[in-house]
């Protein structure tokens, strides 16, 4: 039996034992759960079947694809630098713009994050893939 103690606190009964467990964090992209007991903390991913599957052809999840460096998608010239190391961005702020081929595009971030390194700078040239920025995952 389960019962709900406070905000995000149960506590489990099961025949002569009892345990209290704190939910700390949920994330259901990674299908994984973070929890408290007796002041130890578990990190919890649950796999369905699609899951063991995709492990054993080594096809990895979206989340796990996201980069952690900004590349340039293509040679360009950097216009405009729109954040700056240490900030926290959101999916989908804008980053930087980047001229290429006559045309400005703006390049966002894909994931919530921080910028941790800029390695280029506003009216740079860059080439395709060279590494722009380096984030950290929120």
């Amino acid at each position: 039996m389960v019962n709900v103690l406070g905000n995000n606190v149960y506590q489990i009964d099961k025949e002569d034992s009892s345990l209290i467990l704190e939910v700390l964090k949920v994330d259901l992209t990674e299908k994984s759960i973070t929890v408290r007991s007796n002041h130890r903390t578990y990190d919890l991913i649950f796999k369905d079947q699609l899951d063991h599957v995709l492990d054993k052809m080594g096809i990895k999840r979206t989340s796990e694809l996201v980069n952690k460096n900004v590349k340039a998608p293509m040679p360009g010239k950097v216009l405009e630098l729109l954040a700056k190391e240490g900030d926290t961005l959101s999916k989908g702020d804008n980053i930087l713009i980047l001229e290429a081929m006559k045309m400005e595009n703006v390049i966002k971030a894909e994931v919530d994050c921080v910028i941790k390194k800029i390695h280029i700078s506003s009216q740079e040239n860059v080439e395709k893939n060279q590494v722009l920025i380096e984030l950290d995952f929120i």
